[in-house]
């Protein structure tokens, strides 16, 4: 009797020890990460990177990167918006891995056959991905991150402004006081410009819409770099007694010769409340600098933070003189750069 009790104290001590193995092997995962059979790499960066206009949205691409870059996996995905991922899941999705990534080579790459992605988000922390699928050499793939995700683009060209920019129930009002070109061939915004007299025209919720405001002068600037068109602005707060400054990458741009309207959105938490708006821009690249300058913000979406306007409202803004003259304010810079705004400092930005 004792030695069937002995061998079952045995048995149990040897089913805790694996249940301890394999639950200290599941601790030791990475936060975030992706597996290939049993080899686990730690993801350090997420992208969304735009491919350009396609039939349905945008050609974009999710590519979770370990941090040497050359090992990453990556999902192809359609949707309406360049910015932004689809809350979905993506069944059998079109995916790849590759390690060893280097100038066009790779050390070994594998199709992703079936399984499914589940893309959802969350408050401050961005995105949730979670990966369950097979390769083509039948190895399971696993994986969680969650993280915010950058912005890439590869091709900055639009045919239109789309819906999702300026939504359809307010796009009549809009164009109204916005110029809005459109086509395949806008000029090089490569420069720098000021807006002065920088004024608000028409604020779509106030109690007088169209009472105009005078602002502190608006300082904008466009470049290029690795197939994307950034944004660089700059404006006095004389709240704060100080200038707040802004740089945005992935700038989508439509027009025709020397007309233009380019945009870009963002996404924030200001208060710990999400929001989304858009930046649109539109004018005449001229040699003295931009002619006929506008500028509009509309609210995306809001979830309540009590300093914002409810969603779909609006603000017109342009140079009263008609002319964004250039200014080289980027160029007389010292060698510290731009850097990105937090959510509060960007949501006062757009107020003015």
């Amino acid at each position: 009797m004792k030695s069937k009790v002995s061998n079952l104290l045995k048995i149990s001590a040897l089913l805790m020890i694996i249940v301890m193995a394999v639950s200290c092997g599941r601790n030791k995962l990475p936060k975030n990460y992706y597996k290939i059979g049993e080899d686990v790499y730690e993801i350090t960066s997420g992208e969304i990177i735009n491919k350009g206009e396609v039939e349905g949205g945008f050609d974009l691409e999710l590519r979770l990167s370990c941090e040497n870059a050359q090992d990453f996996i990556s999902f192809k995905i359609i949707h309406t918006q360049a910015e932004n991922l689809p809350i979905t899941t993506l069944n059998n999705p079109n995916g790849s891995w590759v390690t060893g990534f280097n100038n066009g080579t790779y050390t070994s790459i594998g199709t992703i056959r079936s399984g499914k992605v589940i893309i959802d988000r969350t408050s401050s922390d961005g995105y949730i991905i979670e990966i369950e699928c097979i390769d083509q050499y039948s190895n399971k793939i696993e994986g969680y991150f969650k993280k915010g995700l950058k912005i890439k683009d590869e091709n900055n060209l639009v045919h239109v402004v789309p819906e999702y920019v300026i939504p359809n129930e307010i796009y009549d009002e809009v164009t109204e006081l916005l110029p809005l070109y459109e086509g395949l061939t806008p000029p090089n915004m490569t420069g720098e410009y000021v807006s002065s007299p920088h004024i608000l025209f028409y604020e779509s919720y106030a109690e007088k819409p169209d009472s105009i405001q005078y602002y502190s002068d608006r300082y904008i600037a466009f470049g290029y770099n690795n197939k994307q068109m950034n944004f660089y602005g700059k404006q006095y707060d004389p709240e704060e007694d100080k200038y707040i400054e802004e740089i945005q990458y992935g700038v989508k741009i439509t027009g025709e010769n020397d007309n233009f309207t380019c945009y870009y959105v963002v996404d924030g938490y200001p208060g710990g409340y999400y929001a989304q708006q858009a930046f649109i821009f539109s004018g005449k690249k001229t040699n003295d600098g931009i002619e006929d300058f506008h500028t509009a913000v509309v609210m995306l979406e809001t979830s309540g933070h009590p300093e914002l306007p409810e969603k779909n409202s609006y603000r017109v803004l342009k140079d009263e003189d008609g002319l964004a003259e250039n200014n080289n304010w980027l160029s007389k810079r010292s060698n510290t750069s731009v850097k990105k705004l937090d959510d509060e400092d960007l949501f006062k930005m757009w107020m003015k």
